[in-house]
């Protein structure tokens, strides 16, 4: 089932509707503890309505016993009768066998022809991690056939390998069916991680896609920079991709930097990208976005404000302008979360206009600590 919008919704009424209430309704924390068990479990329920889509429910469940864990999520749907009817929902269970290995199975489900609930994927992972800390992690995707018949997809096989006490190298390797129906080499990512000499954080990533002889070229590089210093951290994020040349060329550079200072936290975060809305290309990087945050935290509320700033493409060189403010404030008490969140953007008349509200509510037993991340920081 597709998540269709409502209809009949004027522009003087979508403020008002697109309201999303996000209301965590229950949440429990047992514990039963002995010397070789421990059970810990907690159900989330949540609830939004916007005017891009439908109403839905998600329940989001959690279960530790021993060596085993049991994780839940349903998302239903409102259908245009007023009911919830299943969107899908996956189940995931997770076993430390033992003190190097570890297994999982995600399972997702979604709603037959007649409702039914019918398999539609299945996830297998497992992570061998030797004394050194080298890892090797193979995850391997299953869908149904015709006949109900899982049939492998997808894998991955990811290698660690540790070269201290931080840096390590990644290899992972993605294999797909080929036009022979069997799993072959698809893409390649390679990670190299190390600190530098003045103790930032190095880390680059090259992705490699297979050429018609079948050997590995690159496709995309990636270099990051991690400065942090305990109160101010930066983030760089210089990103080179091969063009229909054969090239490798600066395609975007992201800064992102965050401060922390008598409680208040300030976050900015600046997007260089060779694609700038409504002009043509001129392989050169120019500022397209640049995003601002400011939360202050005064006991028990935390304040949030952003900002985004980004060129008008009808007019790409009169420089950035704000198109979208978000605020957001989040009230912690001994019985749980209150929290609002209200986006507002620029119309075309220059003028802000709310398009959602968002409040939520959490009864989370006191203890589990609220993350707000207003920060876009690159991935």
């Amino acid at each position: 089932m597709n998540m269709k919008p409502f209809r009949g919704w004027s522009p003087t009424y979508h403020a008002a509707v697109c309201v999303i209430f996000l209301v965590c309704t229950t949440v429990t924390l047992a514990q039963t503890a002995s010397q070789n068990d421990t059970a810990q479990s907690w159900t989330v329920t949540t609830q939004t309505a916007a005017s891009s889509s439908n109403p839905a429910r998600t329940t989001e469940s959690h279960t530790k016993s021993g060596n085993r864990t049991f994780d839940k999520k349903s998302v239903e749907v409102l259908n245009f009768d007023g009911k919830y009817e299943p969107y899908y929902e996956v189940e995931t269970e997770t076993v430390q066998e033992n003190a190097s290995t570890i297994r999982s199975v995600a399972r997702t489900y979604n709603p037959g022809v007649n409702g039914e609930k019918q398999l539609s994927q299945v996830m297998e992972e497992e992570t061998r991690t030797s004394a050194n800390g080298d890892a090797n992690t193979v995850r391997t995707t299953s869908n149904p056939d015709s006949n109900g018949n899982l049939q492998v997809v997808q894998r991955e096989v990811t290698e660690r390998t540790k070269n201290g006490p931080e840096p390590q190298n990644t290899q992972t390797t993605i294999y797909l069916i080929d036009i022979s129906g069997k799993l072959a080499p698809s893409m390649q990512i390679r990670e190299q991680q190390k600190r530098g000499l003045d103790g930032d954080m190095e880390i680059k990533k090259t992705t490699f896609l297979l050429d018609g002889n079948g050997d590995w070229q690159v496709a995309e590089v990636s270099d990051r920079t991690i400065k942090d210093d305990g109160q101010n951290r930066t983030i760089e994020d210089r990103t080179a991709r091969r063009d229909f040349e054969g090239n490798v060329s600066p395609v975007s550079h992201v800064i992102a930097k965050d401060t922390q200072l008598n409680g208040k936290a300030t976050g900015t975060v600046e997007k260089y990208s060779i694609d700038v809305p409504g002009s043509t290309r001129d392989d050169k990087l120019h500022l397209v976005q640049k995003t601002t945050t400011v939360q202050t935290k005064d006991p028990p509320r935390i304040s949030t404000e952003q900002q985004v700033e980004q060129p008008d493409p009808g007019d790409p060189q009169a420089g950035l302008g704000i198109t979208q403010k978000t605020t957001d404030m989040a009230v912690v008490g001994v019985s749980g979360t209150e929290e609002t969140n209200t986006v507002s953007v620029r119309n075309p008349d220059g003028y802000f206009e709310v398009v959602s509200v968002e409040t939520k509510k959490s009864d989370r037993i006191p203890g589990i600590q609220v993350q707000i991340s207003p920060s876009d920081k690159p991935k």
